[in-house]
Parts: structure tokens; sequence; C-alpha cells
């Protein structure tokens, strides 16, 4: 599937990216790579056309207190707000996404941050929301944990469950892609600027969420976050 679509590329890039609402943004083409049967690297960002997966590196950058807002944001973005950082590019893992075909959109995700006149008139619909995402946390000698345990909900006074991410896909304003201006890619406060968001219970709280220690290691330590197909996804 990637390398039929890889010959597109130049286009797709230069013409823009590609955000939720269908807008687009000048950027620089970025090389994408084969390394693999099925593997493919853009930067530092790695692709499996076959399981769809896309590796991200990361670095921990928090592992108690709270509250925070991201599990992952870029190295030049809300740090202290976040769990992981990286020094990808929100842009490159933008494109990566298309490339694979996942499909971006907000729907119904955004609505419960609406005041009720305006959730009237401009309310989205679960059927519009982007695809479901499962991200799961890796480090070397270590099993892989969904990235969901890193997090502490302080709703429920335990990690929080397991459930996918919807792959918003951030936003254009005047032709700026701002996940790669503001360096937020997953969301746990919603934001609609981060590349994914959740649909959880709280998911509007700026101050149910922390980071849960038992899960995560030394701040400082490199690891990587996998996104994959998700289930289906629930608002609670």
């Amino acid at each position: 599937m990637l390398k039929r679509v890889l010959w597109i590329l130049p286009f797709v890039v230069l013409a823009g990216i590609v955000s939720a609402e269908g807008e687009t943004v000048e950027k620089e083409r970025p090389a994408v790579t084969k390394v693999g049967e099925n593997l493919y690297r853009l930067g530092e960002v790695a692709l499996n056309a076959k399981t769809r997966e896309i590796r991200i590196p990361i670095t921990v950058n928090m592992r108690e207190g709270g509250p925070i807002e991201y599990v992952l944001v870029h190295e030049n973005g809300k740090i202290h707000e976040s769990i992981f950082t990286t020094a990808v590019s929100p842009l490159h893992i933008q494109v990566a996404m298309k490339l694979l075909k996942y499909k971006s959109g907000n729907g119904d995700v955004f609505n419960r941050l609406l005041a009720p006149e305006v959730l009237e008139k401009e309310s989205g619909t679960k059927e519009d929301r982007g695809d479901p995402v499962s991200v799961r946390f890796e480090m070397e000698g270590k099993d892989p944990v969904p990235v969901s345990e890193t997090v502490f909900d302080g709703g429920v006074a335990k990690p929080m469950a397991e459930e996918p991410w919807i792959y918003t896909g951030s936003a254009v304003e005047e032709g700026t892609f701002m996940a790669e201006a503001e360096g937020s890619i997953i969301a746990i406060y919603l934001d609609h600027l981060a590349m994914f968001n959740m649909t959880r219970e709280g998911a509007d709280l700026d101050d149910r969420w922390g980071a849960n220690d038992d899960a995560i290691p030394e701040i400082g330590t490199k690891g990587v976050l996998v996104l994959s197909p998700g289930g289906k996804s629930v608002t609670k």
C-alpha cells in the first residue's frame, strides 16, 4: 500500500498538509526511505506499511505529579505538561499518518467544550471522528505497555483506563500547521491543535490527570511510542 503512494508524496506535501478540516499548509517535503520489507523511515519516524504501525522515539520528561495535559509533545512544546517529549517533527508524524491511510476528523470530540447554544448549531457527530489509534510505550528490555498506564486518573484514583485516542489531525491557521507550531501531539486534556485527542470521561478537565510513576522509568529514559490502528472509542 505504502509503495503505491510514495510516488505522489512530493505532490501531497508540496500541495500542503492535511488538517482535519482539509486545509493545507506549504512545507518542505520530507524524504521517505525504504529500510526493509514493508518498513520505511520518514526522518526519525518508522512506518510499517503492513501493520500500519508508526514508531516515534521519545524521552521520559515527567514521572510524578500533575496536573498534566499531554502524553506527548515536541521538545519545544509544552513540556511542563507532558509525560514524554520527542525531537520528531509533528509534520513528519502527520505525513506518516496520511501515507498509512488514517482518516482525521474532529467529529463530536470537542462538543463538550461548546456552550449549549453553540452546541445546538455546530456540534459534530461520532461518525465524523477520525480513526481511533492505540498507543503503547516500549523501551529496551521491558514488555510494552498501553500508554494509558503511564497516566494517573485522579477521578478514580487509579491508572487511566485503556482506550484509543482519536486522530483529530490538528488544524491549519493562516498557512501554519498548528501541531508543528505548538508542538502538541497526543493530548489528554482536549486540545484542538493537538494531533490526537481522547474521548474518555474527564477529557475536558485540566486538573484530573497526573503522571503514574509506577509505570514510568526515570526522567531522561529513551523509548518509543507506537501508534497502531485502535478499536472502537466511546464517550463515557
